[in-house]
């Protein structure tokens, strides 16, 4: 048994076990060895056992640090290689394999998968993970004792970090899963409980799904692990350690433009509103639905510096031409916005190969057609859309932003194979870079308005969107004001969207539309009562948003020493 001990937490090396321990309780053991699956050439798993226990090769001591390293081997790889690097304030555990063949799946700490009660030994009761999916049965935290998969609607991607509460202990044990730069070729960083018989063991699991070939040597995406005060700290350590250690963009504070602050009327709501038009909210992205809907905001005392037009302004997804039949004239309409202090942003969305050529649309396994974003085809696409939308040069929009949705839509699965070779989290990156460096080279002042809650994203990102809120819900206030928590750790410094309220009971609604400025920027999605009875503003609620959007627009101008 070898001891290292630091003063927030300790280590129990007992040959290719790992006990970690905080307060005087050993709080998880970790079997060193991590089943790193391969898929097959029918797109099957082929399963990574390991029944030899990994032999402790190196201990080394440098300064305050001590590095183990254990060698093994395989069904599938000739060589396997753990280190577990140990500091003061935390330890990262890597995985490295010699080899070749495309990876399907990664099990951390799982032992030898081939066993049936494999996994890693756990004392602790409640986790939590920092999405929440739509589906309105899940939350944030869950039984240790469950599964957790939250490849989320929300947050794309959020912050791969769980946090885990042991009863009796006031503080929780981190787990998290970070890459370098240019390696993120997965989507998802799952829980993973076993249960057989009286034993009960865990492990984490990442997805690559076959979009990673290795020949040679490789290393996996590394676990980082710390004590943390409760799940806000866990949070915040995770995104400090990319920071950094992740060899990554930070992004540069600034002075940006005032009217990135807004506030910011969105139309998506109000194209639902009573207009005589059909009850599809697309088929209400015109013009001069946009034109009542600026009158409305005017007539109530609403100001907004950020105007967006909302799904579907575009005849074709795909590539964002302005429809001709409900825009007649949308540099026109741009134009007149600006003169009244108005900036107009397109809601912009993407994967949705709708006017996209064949050579350029994956298909998954479950029949999904979507766009590859790293295709020639599509980026020729796309950089004549984004040109089209800021430019003011003749024929194009002039517009200051863009809100990027529907990155949830990502293909996800084995039997397609992308442009670039990138999957998951790291295609998309190189695809919203791609999007913000064009956008920048053409406007530099304009908004990228985006959902992902993780730091990788932080210099990619101008306004963080805290997304949609389920309306059976009647916590609005406290669902978002959790998520501007999370965006603000995630990714320090960039704005946030406070995105709609609920519109479901006048209590649930005001009590955000009035705190929206606590959290970020105050975003207003209707003024008029919804089709069907649904809820309908008052007068006296629009009197008192507009008296909080009053005041926040007073408090923005004397930041910029605008005062009037």
């Amino acid at each position: 048994m070898i001891d290292v001990r630091y003063p927030t937490y300790s280590l129990r090396v007992d040959g290719a076990s790992v006990g970690v321990c905080y307060d005087g309780t050993e709080i998880a053991r970790l079997d060193v060895r991590s089943a790193v699956h391969m898929l097959s050439g029918d797109y099957a798993q082929i399963r990574d056992e390991e029944p030899e226990v990994p032999v402790l090769a190196e201990d080394r001591i440098s300064g305050a640090c001590r590095t183990f390293v254990w060698k093994g081997k395989s069904s599938l790889w000739e060589e396997k290689t753990y280190t577990l690097e140990a500091s003061p304030m935390r330890f990262v555990y890597r995985v490295s394999v010699r080899g070749e063949g495309r990876i399907d799946e990664i099990e951390y700490f799982s032992g030898n998968a081939a066993e049936r009660d494999h996994g890693s030994e756990y004392e602790f009761q409640y986790g939590f993970f920092p999405s929440q999916p739509w589906h309105n049965e899940q939350d944030y935290y869950f039984k240790a004792s469950t599964a957790c998969h939250r490849w989320s609607v929300l947050m794309v991607p959020p912050m791969f970090c769980y946090s885990f509460r042991s009863a009796g202990l006031k503080r929780q044990l981190a787990f998290g899963l970070a890459a370098k730069p240019g390696e993120h070729n997965f989507n998802a960083f799952d829980y993973c409980p076993i249960q057989s018989g009286w034993h009960s063991r865990f492990h984490f699991s990442a997805d690559f799904s076959g979009h990673t070939a290795v020949s040679g040597e490789w290393e996996a995406p590394h676990i980082v692990s710390y004590p943390a005060e409760d799940e806000f700290d866990a949070m915040r350590k995770y995104s400090e350690y990319y920071y950094v250690y992740g060899n990554m963009p930070v992004p540069k504070m600034a002075v940006v433009p005032k009217f990135w602050h807004g506030p910011i009327a969105c139309g998506w709501i109000q194209q639902f509103a009573e207009h005589g038009l059909p009850a599809s909210g697309s088929s209400a992205a015109r013009q001069d639905v946009y034109e009542d809907y600026v009158k409305r905001l005017h007539d109530a005392g609403l100001y907004p510096r950020c105007l967006i037009i909302d799904d579907k302004w575009q005849s074709e997804y795909g590539t964002d031409i302005a429809d001709p039949a409900k825009w007649p004239d949308l540099r026109g309409f741009v134009d007149a916005r600006r003169a009244e202090g108005i900036h107009t942003m397109l809601w912009f969305k993407i994967f949705d190969p709708e006017g996209i050529p064949e050579e350029a649309v994956v298909t998954t396994e479950d029949g999904d057609r979507r766009v590859d974003i790293s295709h020639p085809a599509f980026l020729e696409i796309l950089d004549a859309a984004l040109t089209r939308i800021f430019s003011s040069a003749e024929g194009c929009y002039d517009c200051d932003g863009i809100k990027i949705d529907y990155a949830f839509q990502i293909p996800i699965g084995k039997k397609f194979r992308t442009y670039s070779g990138k999957y998951g989290v790291e295609w998309l990156y190189e695809f919203m870079k791609h999007i913000y460096d064009k956008a920048k080279s053409i406007k530099p002042e304009a908004i990228i308005n985006c959902s992902p809650c993780h730091p990788y994203f932080a210099a990619v990102c101008d306004q963080a969107r805290l997304h949609d809120y389920n309306p059976d819900n009647r916590n609005c206030r406290e669902d978002l004001s959790m998520r501007g928590k999370m965006f603000s750790i995630a990714m320090p410094g960039v704005l946030l969207d406070t995105d709609n309220a609920g519109f479901n009971t006048s209590r649930d609604t005001m009590r955000w539309m009035l705190d929206q400025p606590a959290v970020g920027v105050p975003d207003l999605y209707c003024v008029s009562p919804l089709p069907g009875g649904g809820f309908a503003f008052e007068k006296a609620e629009l009197d008192a948003i507009a008296q909080v959007w009053r005041e926040y627009t007073a408090r923005i101008d004397r930041m910029y020493g605008d005062e009037e």
